[in-house]
């Protein structure tokens, strides 16, 4: 028998930031698997596509430039602000696991990192 769980259906980042309109020409998808050690750090960065991250693993707190931060557990999805610096942390005592899926224009980066 199948089943079918939604995890996420939004139309705002976890920001309470609204989606944009996105005009994609040339669009390309890219899911990720990203692993984040037990107290570490990605560096600050933004995304200037839109981005969903399912936490697959572990306990992940996202802080902005602005010092607003959400956290995220095991089993959630998390809708990335677009355009914004900021950074994740593992504040979990195991690793972070998470899947994520971007779409942009094809060849567009997925995450620039602050000077």
């Amino acid at each position: 028998m199948s089943n079918k769980e939604t995890l996420l259906q939004t139309t705002y980042t976890w920001d309470n930031s609204v989606f944009k309109s996105i005009n994609i020409q040339n669009p390309e998808v890219t899911v990720l698997k990203i692993t984040i050690d037990v107290g570490e750090s990605l560096p600050m960065h933004k995304h200037n596509l839109l981005n969903i991250a399912y936490v697959k693993q572990g306990t992940l707190t996202v802080t902005k430039d602005t010092n607003e931060e959400i956290t995220v557990k095991e089993g959630t999805c998390l809708p990335e602000v677009i355009g914004t610096y900021h950074y994740g942390k593992n504040t979990g005592n195991i690793p972070v696991e998470l899947i994520v899926f971007y779409v942009g224009e094809e060849n567009e980066p997925l995450s620039v990192n602050k000077d």
